[in-house]
């Protein structure tokens, strides 16, 4: 039950990231191409890569509007 539990959580925060603008990213001063690559595969280590250093910056930077 836990893998599962922890291949649903890489999925989300898979789809999450890449979702976030390529703009975004570079205000960020982050590569995501490199982290999306990280997170395929390290997996769950790749993830809590992406949790821990480029999500706080992303959230720093202003929301982009579309």
């Amino acid at each position: 039950m836990a893998s599962l539990t922890l291949f649903v959580w890489w999925l989300l925060v898979l789809i999450q990231a890449l979702q976030v603008p390529d703009r975004d990213w570079a205000a960020a001063g982050q590569s995501k191409i490199l982290l999306v690559i990280l997170m395929v595969f390290l997996g769950i280590l790749g993830t809590i890569l992406y949790v821990v250093i480029a999500r706080p910056s992303l959230g720093r930077t202003s929301p982009s509007t579309v």
